[in-house]
């Protein structure tokens, strides 16, 4: 194939609801108590990529929003007609977007620091996406595919003390028959945490300054998709700046820079797209012994309650998404790997001759942090959000592999 048969289309939505109409609450922090926020920092977005080759099409979606529910795939999937393979919709996992338990339909109880199920915030964000979706299919034109990676010292770390740790972005440029610009990809693994549980606006954060830095460099409207990586033990590097706000956008105005130094630089890649999605069989749903004491403890929870608590709300199978895009190969997780898992599935990516694979998390679905034995035995927060028990992260990894043999078959 030759890149002249990629077909491309890019678009952006705001999905920043109104808060004087539907009462969110602000994720990513359980000391938030289930306040809702007290205005709008800056908008969230959803930004869409559509692709085809042939007969062969996907949409990439990112998603300013703290996780992604199955809830909110299953519809997204429906109302665009789309296959469950074809999509892969992704969170940067900001900490200052409205609680996605909003979207999800499990989470129907109340629990402290958790957002329930909002039924009118999961019609408007499915809305908003489908339209962002809809744009992008309708803008598609021939497009020609760039792609390089490269490691970047400091500005990520482990945050559970290990040395393990994927230091490296992954980039993508799509540009049109005239070499004008249409859309960029960035994968970088790090926890959008720089602003505190203090802060109570919406904001992107660190990823929606990366991603608004690099359509303004890029110009003509381009679209640029911010995804993370394996992000579960992973913190930023950011420690510049007077205070929270001028960290953010110096870290994300940092990260920019490296993403057009890298885009400048991508080589020209074959355009072959092949998608495909693996069920994971996962263990059966158990809170964590930690997360027992300390929510028992905190918030007079029963051990009755916090086991239906966990299996209402982690389904029994999640999704590995995977999608191919000329040498690259993303590994979409349905929750937060860490590192070890993340450099696992790029080297199995690379075992079966992907010249660049990266892992995304928090995609199509979410069953919390996905671990190895190891850390999951190890304990720390982490392993308290993690809802199937040891072998949890094994199953996932299984599926994996089972994928990228699909894949290449």
């Amino acid at each position: 194939m030759t890149r002249t048969r990629l077909r491309a289309g890019a678009a952006k939505v705001d999905i920043t609801p109104d808060i004087t109409k539907i009462r969110i609450q602000l994720g990513g922090y359980n000391a938030r108590l289930n306040m809702p926020p007290t205005g709008v920092h800056d908008p969230i977005y959803a930004r869409a990529l559509a692709l085809e080759v042939g007969e062969q099409s996907a949409v990439l979606v990112a998603l300013d929003h703290l996780l992604i529910p199955w809830s909110l795939t299953r519809n997204v999937l429906q109302a665009a007609g789309l296959q469950s393979p074809q999509l892969f919709i992704s969170a940067s996992h900001t900490h200052c977007a409205p609680d996605s338990m909003g979207l999800n339909e499990r989470m129907r109880f109340p629990l402290p620091g958790v957002g329930t199920f909002l039924p009118e915030f999961l019609a408007f964000t499915t809305e908003r996406v489908v339209q962002t979706i809809r744009q992008a299919r309708q803008r598609m034109r021939p497009a020609m595919l760039a792609i390089t990676a490269a490691e970047l010292p400091n500005l990520n770390r482990n945050r559970r003390g290990r040395r393990l740790l994927d230091r490296t972005m992954t980039v993508a440029r799509l540009d049109d028959s005239r070499g004008e610009p249409l859309a960029a990809v960035v994968v970088f693994a790090a926890h959008p945490t720089i602003y505190p549980h203090t802060m109570m606006q919406v904001s992107a954060e660190f990823p929606g300054v990366v991603q608004t830095t690099l359509e303004r460099a890029l110009g003509r409207g381009a679209v640029a998709l911010y995804l993370n990586g394996a992000l579960g033990d992973v913190s930023p590097v950011a420690d510049v700046g007077k205070d929270h706000h001028e960290r953010v956008r110096i870290y994300g105005a940092s990260l920019a820079a490296h993403a057009q130094r890298l885009l400048r630089n991508a080589q020209p890649a074959l355009a072959r797209l092949r998608v495909h999605q693996q069920m994971a069989r996962l263990p059966e749903a158990q809170p964590h012994p930690e997360f027992r004491e300390t929510t028992g403890r905190d918030y007079k929870v029963p051990e009755s309650l916090l086991r239906q608590l966990v299996r209402e709300i982690v389904p029994e199978a999640a999704p590995v998404s995977l999608l191919a895009l000329g040498d690259l190969l993303l590994v979409g997780f349905p929750g937060e790997p860490i590192s070890s898992l993340g450099l696992q599935a790029r080297e199995l990516g690379r075992e079966a001759g992907f010249r660049y694979v990266t892992p995304v998390a928090l995609v199509n679905d979410w069953i919390g942090y996905i671990l190895t034995r190891h850390e999951y035995l190890k304990g720390g927060y982490e392993a308290t959000v993690s809802f199937n028990g040891p072998d949890a992260g094994e199953a996932v990894m299984g599926a994996v592999r089972a994928g990228i043999g699909a894949l290449r078959g």
